[in-house]
C-alpha cells in the first residue's frame, strides 16, 4: 500500500507594512481584482473596458451618480474612522452597525421632538444627539470589555442585533411609524442636510474628523497611550496606562463617529429623508463593515482612508448600471465588491506572512 504524505507547512510573520508598501499592495490588489472580475464580465458576454467605463462615468457624473457616490463613500468613511480609533488600541469595533442605528434614533428623536426649531440649531442638535447615542452604545461595549473582560467582538455583534430591533420597534407600527408601510415619518424640512458641491455638508465633517483623528492619534499624549496599548498591553500596564479607561474611551469615540453617520445617511440623501423599511436600513447598516476592511488596508491611517472610501462608494453606485445599461444579471455589483475584498485580504496576508515547508526528520 502506498501512503501519501502531505508536506508540513509553517506560517512565518514578516516585517511590518510601511505606508508606501500598503499603497503598493492596495494598487496591486485592485489591478488583480479588476482582472478577475473582467473574466466574469466576459463570461456574461460583456466587454470589460465598456463595463468599467459605464461604472465610473456614471459614478462620477455630476448629473448622475456623483452625489450618491460621495454620500455613500463618506458614510463608509464615518464607519472606517469608527473602526480605526478602537483598533489603534487593539480593540475590534464590530459594532459600527449598531452604533449607527443608535445614532439614527438619537438624531430622529430630536427632529421629531423639535420640528419647528431653526435649522441652525436643529441640525447641530441632531448630529450631537446621534453622536451621544452612538457614544453611549460604544461605551457599553467598552465597559463590558474593559471592566468585565467580555470579548468585544461578541459584545458588539449582540448589540448590533439589539439596535436593529430597537429601530424596528420605533418604525414598524411604533410611535415613529409613517404613512408608507414599515417606514418612519419623514424628517421635517428644517432637519434636512444642506448640500455643498454635490454632497451633504456632513461629508466635509467626516473629512475634518479624519484629519483631527490623524493628529490626535499621532501627536497627542492620549493618542500615544492608545497606540501603546494597541501594541502591547503588558508595556501599557508597565508604564501605568489604564487599559479599562482607554478601552471605554476609544469605544466611546468610535461609537460617537458611527452615531453621527445616522444623521449623514438619512438626512443627507433625498432618496430617504426618513428611516426606510427594515430590509433597506439593514442593507445600509451592512455597509459599515467596509470600515473594517478599509481601516486595515489603510494601516489605521485616517487620511489614507478618505480617497479609498470614495473609490468604494463609486463601485457601489457605478456598478448598478451593469444591470440597467448592459442587461447583465443582478448581483454582479455584489460580486465585484466581493472580489475586491478577497484580493485585498489575500495580498495583505501574503505580504505579512511567508508559508515555509518544514523538512521532515
Amino acid at each position: 500500500m502506498v501512503y501519501l504524505q502531505l508536506p508540513k507547512l509553517k506560517r512565518e510573520r514578516l516585517i511590518v507594512l510601511t505606508g508606501k508598501e500598503a499603497v503598493l499592495i492596495s494598487i496591486s490588489s485592485l489591478i488583480v481584482a479588476f482582472i478577475i472580475f473582467s473574466g466574469f464580465l466576459m463570461l456574461e458576454g460583456a466587454t470589460p473596458t465598456e463595463a468599467y467605463g459605464h461604472i465610473f462615468t456614471f459614478a462620477f457624473d455630476p448629473k448622475l451618480g456623483l452625489s450618491t457616490t460621495l454620500h455613500r463613500g463618506f458614510f463608509i468613511l464615518f464607519s472606517t474612522l469608527a473602526f480605526i480609533v478602537p483598533m489603534s488600541a487593539g480593540l475590534w469595533n464590530i459594532g459600527m452597525e449598531g452604533q449607527f442605528y443608535l445614532g439614527t434614533i438619537g438624531a430622529f428623536a430630536v427632529a421629531y421632538s423639535l420640528p419647528n426649531l431653526d435649522p441652525a440649531l436643529l441640525i447641530p442638535l441632531m448630529i450631537t444627539s446621534g453622536a451621544l447615542f452612538g457614544a453611549g452604545y460604544g461605551a457599553l461595549a467598552g465597559f463590558l470589555r474593559g471592566k468585565l473582560n467580555v470579548n468585544e467582538v461578541v459584545a458588539t455583534l449582540m448589540l448590533n442585533n439589539i439596535a436593529f430591533w430597537l429601530v424596528y420597534l420605533l418604525t414598524v407600527g411604533g410611535p415613529w411609524a409613517g404613512i408608507a408601510e414599515s417606514t418612519s415619518r419623514p424628517l421635517p424640512a428644517s432637519a434636512r442636510a444642506p448640500i455643498i458641491w454635490n454632497t451633504t455638508f456632513t461629508s466635509f465633517l467626516a473629512i475634518g474628523i479624519a484629519i483631527l483623528l490623524y493628529i490626535f492619534l499621532k501627536y497627542s499624549s492620549l493618542g500615544y497611550q492608545i497606540r501603546v496599548l494597541g501594541n502591547s498591553s503588558v508595556a501599557a500596564k508597565h508604564i501605568g496606562i489604564s487599559a479599562p479607561k482607554i478601552t471605554i474611551l476609544v469605544m466611546s469615540i468610535g461609537g460617537a463617529i458611527a452615531g453621527a453617520a445616522g444623521y449623514h445617511m438619512w438626512a443627507g440623501d433625498p432618496a430617504f429623508y426618513m428611516i426606510p423599511r427594515p430590509e433597506a436600513y439593514k442593507a445600509i447598516g451592512d455597509l459599515t463593515y467596509w470600515g473594517i476592511l478599509i481601516g486595515l488596508v489603510c494601516l489605521l491611517n485616517s487620511l489614507a482612508a478618505i480617497p479609498f472610501t470614495v473609490f468604494i462608494g463609486s463601485i457601489l453606485v457605478g456598478s448598478t448600471v451593469l444591470v440597467r445599461r448592459l442587461r447583465l444579471p443582478f448581483g454582479l455589483d455584489v460580486l465585484f465588491l466581493g472580489v475586491i475584498s478577497l484580493t485585498f485580504v489575500a495580498f495583505q496576508f501574503f505580504h505579512n506572512y511567508r508559508i515555509r515547508r518544514i523538512r521532515r526528520e
